[in-house]
């Protein structure tokens, strides 16, 4: 049979027992790839603030906050608002830093990863405390005692380990 005798009929063959298989074959979740250790995932918080670094920019400041966020969930996390948000003592929001280059960060499902996060401060948010939420995860960014934003030097970043003292 010269139908047969192709090379294009062949190709087509392969390519559809390919896809056949594909479809039928049993999904592989991510539990199935992946060694999870509840134990050792647990000992850790969930969320823990790395650095934090100021920017004085005349009479307001950027805040730039680096992190470890512990993403539980089957779903990727984009630390965006609604999930995340930085309070003011008064409960009031503080607002994003965003620039329109910059992509929103992401944690991958069931992960643990680094991320930055950029907020524009008022002098009134210096203050008092400020802290960061994710989810339900909580962690103190800045303590009681006020941040006179007057005292930074102009364009000059100034940088914490952990939470502003």
């Amino acid at each position: 049979m010269p139908f047969f005798k192709r090379l294009e009929v062949w190709l087509l063959l392969a390519v559809g027992l390919a896809a056949t298989l594909w479809v039928l074959l049993p999904e592989r979740s991510v539990e199935d790839t992946v060694d999870a250790t509840p134990a050792a995932a647990s000992a850790e918080p969930a969320l823990r603030l790395l650095r934090c670094t100021l920017e004085r920019d005349f009479g307001n400041a950027r805040l730039d906050l680096e992190l470890r966020y512990r993403n539980d969930a089957p779903r990727p996390l984009l630390l965006a608002a609604p999930d995340v948000r930085l309070l003011a003592i008064d409960g009031a929001e503080v607002p994003f830093f965003v620039l329109p280059a910059d992509p929103v960060p992401q944690i991958a499902a069931r992960s643990t990863g680094d991320a930055r996060l950029r907020f524009w401060l008022e002098k009134k948010h210096l203050a008092g405390p400020l802290t960061l939420e994710i989810r339900e995860a909580r962690a103190p960014v800045k303590g009681e005692a006020p941040l006179d934003l007057e005292s930074l030097e102009n364009r000059q970043p100034r940088s914490w380990q952990g939470a502003i003292e």
